[in-house]
């Protein structure tokens, strides 16, 4: 961890939260000075705020600012997940995410997220639109990172899913999420989930692709008892589930279930001819 003063710190991951695209770090120092937390909640349209951040990796500690340009804004993130941010036209580049946003009393409100892409292209951006996570929603994400090194109670299926193929909706298989893995002992596999089941509904949350079903489940906590909608073999099932906890033994598990999975998955192709290079070319 560098300083602008050229000192640098060896640092140690706490833990993060992929979600919200936070992670907390320990260096051994003293006599440092602190970041005064302000309060986002207060924050109105128009306000003036400034960035500091390492836009492109090479630009350290360049300042930026801007305005409030909307609060509260609902942002769905490429895997689903859904994060309620602060919007503001300061110029927020590759490299600053993960810095501070601050009022202008010095008051960090945000930590500054990526910029918004109009287009599956990452180099597609719109100018003027840049986004940071409100201080008031990392708070209390922060303490228990620095409790429990990750963020208790977020709910953990234990499956791997990919979105059911266009080509098979258009043959009457239903829209969702379709199962390609369930870690045995977990959640989903107590419950009766199978590979190739679909998931289209979580509650009463439908569910026609793998992010809808990721935004269904975070709306619940550990713990919960969820009924699943499963289209299976031509019928339409109930389950109840009852959440696991996302921590690291139970993401291990599936991890290490997973790699399993490929391994066998790899000698059962060799076993087969098809692992090795075909001399006449692709087959």
């Amino acid at each position: 961890m560098a300083f602008v003063d050229g000192t640098t710190y060896g640092a140690v991951l706490v833990g993060g939260d992929s979600d919200n695209d936070i992670a907390v770090l320990k260096i051994e120092a003293t006599g440092l000075k602190t970041v005064v937390l302000g309060d986002s909640g207060a924050m109105l349209v128009g306000e003036q705020v400034a960035a500091i951040g390492n836009p492109l990796g090479e630009l350290t500690f360049t300042l930026t600012s801007g305005y409030v340009s909307a609060l509260d804004r609902s942002i769905t993130m490429s895997d689903g997940t859904v994060m309620t941010m602060l919007q503001t036209d300061t110029a927020i580049n590759s490299g600053n995410s993960g810095g501070p946003l601050f009022n202008m009393y010095g008051e960090v409100i945000g930590i500054t997220s990526a910029k918004y892409s109009g287009s599956t292209s990452s180099s597609a951006t719109i100018e003027g639109i840049g986004f940071a996570i409100p201080m008031n929603n990392v708070v209390n994400l922060i303490k228990d990172i620095m409790e429990n090194g990750y963020v208790t109670g977020k709910p953990f299926l234990g499956i791997s899913v990919k979105s059911v193929d266009t080509a098979a909706v258009e043959y009457g298989i239903p829209a969702g999420a379709k199962v390609a893995l369930v870690t045995p002992g977990l959640c989903a596999d107590k419950a009766g989930l199978k590979v190739d089941d679909i998931i289209t509904a979580v509650g009463d949350i439908t569910v026609s692709s793998t992010s809808e079903l990721i935004a269904a489940k975070n709306k619940y906590r550990a713990g919960d008892t969820v009924t699943f909608t499963v289209y299976r073999d031509g019928q339409t099932l109930k389950l109840d589930v009852t959440l696991d906890e996302e921590n690291n033994a139970n993401i291990k598990m599936q991890n290490e279930y997973a790699s399993e999975q490929a391994k066998a998955q790899q000698q059962t192709q060799q076993s087969q001819g098809w692992g090795y290079s075909w001399p006449f070319g692709s087959r």
